[in-house]
């Protein structure tokens, strides 16, 4: 973002320094988080936490005063309406109106707590585990500031600017996986060994899948800006002669550097052999494909886009072996999805159990030790199924608000479609899209976005799918664009 700071008053130019700091703090919560083993220890997900609060708010100080920026004011209320939902789970209840709402609680705090099994204690909260509850909404508390302050800033700042930035960590991310893959070492960066019993670490994740949750949120993201520039590199070209200089411009390198990052990223997530994370994957290629299709002028763009997806595949299928990937996935045991059926169906039972309130937000793992009747041999802290845990840990109470913003979410990314027609905010809103729908894909079986570090690049790439640049069509190539910034009527250059 190149600003004209001279003309500016010195509060402008102030918050154009916040601004500036919001992004990259946010940048730094994103791989601080998940290159300190996801962070899924309290020394690294309350730093990564405080990290996200911050940016977020020092984004939404900068931009208090000004308009058509950030999350619509819809969304924010549903988000306001979740968290709220939450917070009535710590409330304190008398025991009677306890078991009035939630009839077995009683039941689950005299397995859980001494103080209960003696009848020392006259009131407690929904949540059976208030601690666990607390946690959650404070962890969610700071990442819907760093959404609601994010997208203020991606508003600002070219969201280009974000994704290149990611792009270089996802790639170094990739590396790290495959250099561990390659060495055949189950210690992350060679010298840390998970204190989780069984963990199957891959790169600085503790675990193969959260490691393919990661690279779901951040390929399709690249992959977007990648089919951006190819887009608007057809576009501008005539002939054969201008397309063959075109290969030895700046702008040309920089799409073959994405190609190559997409195809890094591609084949860490494949040499996990995640099942849940190559399915997904394979279904964000085909609807990348499907974009193609549909914002494609001329059968060159088309065709191009099209053979650059399809090398894609080969390649990733080909380096690992179509064979092995078969059969990796034949392993499977689909009557039972691989040992999770049992875990769902414990958490169908604490869903019926507590069905108004839920059991607490994040106590699965407390109901679990009294619910749990399949798989005895280990004990689950989450239900491989984050849809399913959701409403076991939620009831109605917390499930009405949460499909209520997920509506109100559609809606404004549907709307922020319409405004940014034939830009490159359309191919980063896509690639946005398709990465939040992969991830979803994913957590059908997985719980991906219940690691702090995930859930952290989950809400910033919710920022770039809401943010409402106001971008006009590109007309050449490098034109730049005048965009309000502060209601203050001064504008930046981008």
């Amino acid at each position: 973002m190149t600003l004209s700071t001279g003309s500016l008053p010195t509060a402008a130019a102030f918050n154009e320094q916040l601004i500036r700091r919001a992004f990259w703090i946010g940048c730094v919560a994103i791989c601080s988080s998940a290159f300190a083993f996801g962070a899924v220890y309290p020394w690294a997900y309350w730093p990564v936490a405080s990290i996200c609060a911050i940016s977020g708010a020092l984004a939404l100080i900068a931009l208090r005063r000004s308009v058509n920026v950030g999350i619509s004011r819809s969304l924010a209320i549903a988000l306001a309406l979740v968290l709220s939902a939450a917070a009535l789970q710590l409330v304190p209840l008398p025991m009677r109106a306890l078991n009035a709402i939630s009839p077995h609680a009683s039941y689950i705090l005299r397995e859980l707590y001494p103080d209960e099994a003696l009848g020392l204690s006259r009131a407690h909260s929904l949540s059976i585990s208030p601690s666990a509850t607390w946690m959650a909404l404070a962890l969610y508390g700071s990442l819907v500031v760093f959404l609601a302050g994010f997208s203020c800033v991606l508003s600002v700042i070219h969201p280009r600017r974000f994704v290149e930035a990611l792009t270089v960590a996802g790639v170094l991310m990739a590396l790290c996986g495959i250099i561990q893959n390659s060495l055949g070492s189950e210690r992350i960066y060679g010298f840390w060994t998970p204190e989780m019993a069984g963990a199957q670490s891959f790169g600085p994740f503790v675990n193969k899948n959260h490691f393919a949750g990661w690279i779901l949120l951040v390929l399709p993201v690249t992959l977007g800006l990648f089919l951006a520039g190819l887009d608007k590199a057809l576009a501008y070209r005539r002939g054969w002669r201008d397309r063959l200089l075109w290969f030895s411009s700046t702008e040309a390198n920089r799409l073959a550097l994405l190609g190559a990052a997409v195809l890094v990223m591609g084949l860490s997530l494949v040499l996990t052999m995640s099942r849940s994370g190559i399915t997904a994957l394979a279904v964000a290629v085909l609807m990348c494909a499907g974009y193609v299709a549909i914002r494609a002028r001329t059968h060159a763009r088309s065709g191009v886009a099209t053979i650059y997806l399809a090398v894609l595949v080969v390649t990733l299928a080909g380096y690992v072996g179509t064979d092995a990937i078969a059969a990796h996935f034949s392993k499977i045991n689909w009557s039972e999805f691989n040992n999770r059926r049992g875990v769902w169906i414990d958490t169908l039972n604490i869903a019926r159990d507590f069905p108004v309130a839920g059991a607490g937000l994040n106590a699965f793992q407390s109901a679990d030790l009294i619910y749990q009747r399949h798989n005895l041999e280990q004990h689950f802290s989450a239900s491989h199924n984050d849809y399913l845990q959701l409403l076991a840990e939620g009831g109605v109470l917390l499930t009405v608000p949460i499909v209520f913003a997920l509506l109100i979410a559609a809606r404004d990314i549907a709307r922020r479609f319409h405004g940014t027609r034939g830009t490159t905010a359309w191919w980063l809103r896509a690639g946005a899209v398709t990465a939040l729908l992969a991830i979803s894909l994913q957590e059908l079986v997985d719980f991906s976005l219940q690691i702090p570090a995930n859930a952290v690049l989950f809400a910033a790439v919710c920022a770039l799918a809401f943010h409402r640049a106001p971008e006009r069509r590109d007309t050449a190539p490098g034109a730049a664009k005048r965009v309000t910034v502060f209601s203050t009527g001064h504008s930046s250059i981008r």
